[in-house]
This record gives C-alpha cells, structure tokens and sequence, in this order.
C-alpha cells in the first residue's frame, strides 16, 4: 500500500460510449498521484480498446461479464493505493473531486468511506446522489435521488453510507470488512452491493461523509438497463439477502410489519410489470445457506450495538412518495442506490 495513492477503479461493459470523457475527467484531477485502473467485463463494442490506446490506464481483460461486484474486487485486488475510488464509468468528476474526498478522509481517521454531490447528467441541477439512506422498512437508496440540487444538499456531513458510482474507500477499512477473501459480496452480482458495504463497515465502526463541494456527473443510463427483468430480479435478491446478512434483533421486529408489507407490495407490482423478477425470491433460498454463513461472520466481528446503526434509519416518507407517484420507489420499479 502505497500512502497518498489514490487508485480509481473503473468497471466497464460496453461503455464505450461513455468511458472516455469518464477517463479524461481523472486524468484532470488536481490530486496526485493516482493510479487508474479499468477492469473490462467482457465488452464487445470496442470500449476495452478506448481503454487499451489509452497510455495512463492498467486495463484488466474478464472474458466474459463478471458481476460488478466480482469485477472491483479484482481491482481493488490489484490496487496499491491507500484510497479507492471506485468509479461508473457514466460519471464524469469536477478537477477537485478526488482532492477534496482525500482531504475529508486524512482529517478523520474513523471515516472508512466519502463520496462527493453526484449530480444527473440529464436534466442538470437534480441530485443523482448525495450519499445513501437506509428507511426504516429496510428500502435503501440514494439521498435526494431526483430532487432538485438546493441549499439542504449544500451541508456536509455523516451518512449512511456511500454510492459505488463514485465512493472513496480507505483501503485499510475494505480489508477490514472482507469476507471470506471478497469485499463486494459475489452473490449480488450488480446492484446494493454498496449498501451491503456500508451496513458491514458501519458494524465494524467506520463512518461514512457527504462533502458537497466534491461534485460529480452521473449519466445513470450508461449503467443499466432500468426497466429490465433481469435487473430487477438481482435487486429482489439482492435486498432479500442485504437484510438476512445485516440486519436482526429487537430493532428489526419492530420493523417486520413495514418490510413485509412494503416487500409484498413490490412483489405484486413486479409481478404485474416484471414477472420473470419474481425469480429473484428464488435466487435468495438458493443462495440463504452461504448468506447465514456470512451473517454468522458479520454479527460475530460486530463492533458497535444495532442501535447505533438504527439511528441512521429514516422513517419512510409515505406522504411524500404518494403526492409524487412513487410510494413504491422510483417511476422506474425496483431500482437501487448504485
């Protein structure tokens, strides 16, 4: 580990029209130094070749798509830095982004994690991400996700924890929260993968910040396909398995009533819009043996009490939701924070 190294970790799959200007915009950052890192799932669109022609880039060749969390573990394997940054490659930084994290991190040595204002790309001054919460019926997404920017998204301050689109990570923190060799949980594939970091960081003790003057782009479509099945079948399971992994005790009975009815909503929702998602619930019993062993680990090398953690749990907001016409999330179903 190399002190003052920021290593930026860029996942590609067929971003090729959108990874350039992401590489350019770290090759302008004011903070050195820092290594860049691209690991490429397995593209067919000729993106790895943007990646390769480019003289300042470690490209990392998968033959095939991993998972996102497979893949930045694979980076983060081979990074030597003391941060990580791990970057969507539809995310462009403002020069001082890097900088500014850095600075918040070195101020603070119980901050495992930072991410800056991740702002839409389309239509600009509406807030991508300005951190992650967590509400109460156990649904997690970003904080201010499709508000308009304004002075509340101006203040800095702890979070819950951080977007994976553009989260700075203490290295140290990463190999403390490691399970079993992985810092992303394979199982997830893509998608709340980062949710499930913060919870395990948070159980750990590390702390994550919301600095506002760090502020990036977030093109969101270049990642995902929003609307698809298949994505959202992940999302189903991803979530199943984010609470048997973290969550428990008398915080999480009292809770029970608005997951399961909050759960069972959006089952009914996917299974009128998305059906083939449903298999998601599937996935989460095949995979529950290995996730309780996981959990057993979690909950053995927990550090501070479910309290402590519960008190970043926000209630939802139910009226708000329904004069928007999004009691069940975002207008496109079953989307998450990354």
């Amino acid at each position: 580990m190399t002190p003052g190294l920021v290593s930026i970790l860029v996942v590609n799959w067929n971003g090729a029209r959108l990874l350039e200007s992401c590489l350019a915009s770290v090759h302008a950052q004011d903070y050195q130094p820092i290594e860049l890192i691209v690991v490429d799932n397995g593209s067919l669109d000729g993106s790895a070749e943007i990646a390769a022609k480019d003289e300042g880039v470690h490209l990392i060749r998968n033959a095939n798509n991993l998972g996102f969390a497979v893949a930045n573990n694979i980076g983060i394997d081979a990074a030597r830095g003391e941060f990580v940054l791990l970057l969507n490659y539809d995310v462009r930084l403002r020069p001082d982004y890097v900088r500014l994290l850095v600075a918040r991190l070195q101020q603070d040595a119980g901050l495992g994690s930072a991410s800056g204002k991740l702002l839409r790309a389309e239509p600009p001054d509406i807030i991508d991400s300005a951190g992650h919460v967590m509400y109460r019926n156990v649904w997690p997404t970003n904080r201010g996700e499709d508000e308009p920017d304004g002075p509340a998204f101006d203040l800095p301050g702890e979070v819950f924890g951080v977007c994976a689109a553009a989260g700075l990570y203490r290295c140290t923190m990463l190999d403390d929260i490691r399970i079993n060799g992985e810092i992303l949980d394979a199982s997830f594939f893509a998608y709340l993968e980062d949710v499930d970091l913060d919870w395990r960081a948070r159980s750990r003790g590390w702390r994550s910040w919301y600095e506002p003057a760090a502020v990036a782009t977030h093109a969101r479509s270049g990642s995902g396909a929003w609307g698809s099945a298949k994505l959202q079948r992940h999302i189903l399971k991803n979530r199943l398995l984010l609470i048997v992994k973290n969550d428990g005790g008398l915080g999480m009975l009292a809770r029970l009533p608005g997951m399961v009815a909050f759960t069972g909503a959006k089952a009914v929702q996917l299974l009128v819009t998305r059906p083939a998602a449903l298999l998601g619930a599937v996935d989460a019993v095949r995979l529950l043996p290995a996730t309780l062993a996981k959990r057993q680990i979690i909950q053995r090398r927990r550090t501070v009490s479910r309290r402590e953690i519960e008190r970043f749990f926000e209630p939802y907001p139910y009226l708000r939701k329904a004069r928007q016409g999004r009691v069940l999330g975002r207008r496109r179903p079953w989307t998450s924070p990354s």
